[in-house]
């Protein structure tokens, strides 16, 4: 039976959500002169109020902690901005976007975490156990993992080989996520597309988190639209890989 959309449950959420987050940088962002605290914070508002979609809502929800976090980030981030808090001073232009985007990004995933969190608790999952599941999270976490080895194997070898140049760690990043996406399709039973899709996304984002904070800490090459780059080249690349690994699945199965 497919779920419709809960208008209330996301409105509540993103309330919930705008409030925390900016309470907890309003909290933290003038008492340490680094972003690291406030940043840490942040990231908690971001479960907590995906926590709250988990406990009020009926049944299981996708659609409702996405809409919330994109609401709450695109609120917040210029709310932050205007503040003007000692903690995120040393941060400016390009670097202070950046980092924000990013931080925006691991507060979607930490959502639907919580999310998961508050169903777990409200015993969703179990209810639910012997019905059809609306997704498939451990073919989104396997597909995940997978497509995160696959892109840092690679990028070490470029690396070793061709130096650490974006454009063939762009060519390894995508070869990572179309692999994320092959594998979710071919071996996940039935038509699993919306989770290659998930997957190929949380692939682009963790590897962003890694190249922000080990190659390029100062944000010198990383940009605003070479993240929002990068999150489309995770989203079509998995798209891509889920609708080839499908096709084999059936031609298997005929």
């Amino acid at each position: 039976m497919k779920q419709s959309f809960d208008f209330k449950v996301a409105s509540v959420s993103t309330l919930v959500g705008i409030l925390l987050v900016l309470l907890m940088a309003w909290l933290t962002g003038n008492d340490f002169g680094t972003p690291v605290f406030p940043f840490m914070a942040i990231l908690s508002a971001y479960i907590i109020s995906g926590m709250v979609i988990g406990l009020i809502s009926k049944g299981e929800t996708i659609a409702e902690p996405g809409v919330a976090s994109i609401l709450t980030g695109i609120v917040t981030f210029f709310v932050i901005n205007a503040m003007g808090l000692h903690g995120l001073s040393k941060l400016t232009g390009e670097t202070l976007n950046v980092n924000m985007l990013l931080l925006t990004l691991n507060g979607i995933i930490m959502t639907f975490g919580g999310a998961w969190a508050g169903e777990k608790l409200q015993g969703t999952f179990e209810s639910q156990a012997k019905g059809e599941k609306l997704i498939e999270w451990g073919w989104i976490l396997a597909g995940t993992i997978i497509g995160v080895t696959v892109s840092l194997l690679l990028s070490t070898l470029i690396i070793k080989f061709f130096s650490a140049y974006l454009t063939p760690l762009y060519l390894s990043l995508a070869i990572g996520i179309f692999v994320t996406g092959w594998i979710v399709g071919l071996r996940s039973p039935g038509v699993t597309i919306k989770e290659a899709a998930i997957a190929g996304i949380l692939t682009a984002v963790i590897n962003l988190d890694i190249f922000k904070f080990t190659l390029d800490p100062d944000t010198t090459a990383l940009t605003t639209l070479s993240v929002i780059g990068t999150l489309l080249l995770g989203l079509i690349a998995a798209l891509i890989g889920g609708v080839a690994g499908e096709k084999m699945q059936a031609e298997k199965e005929e």
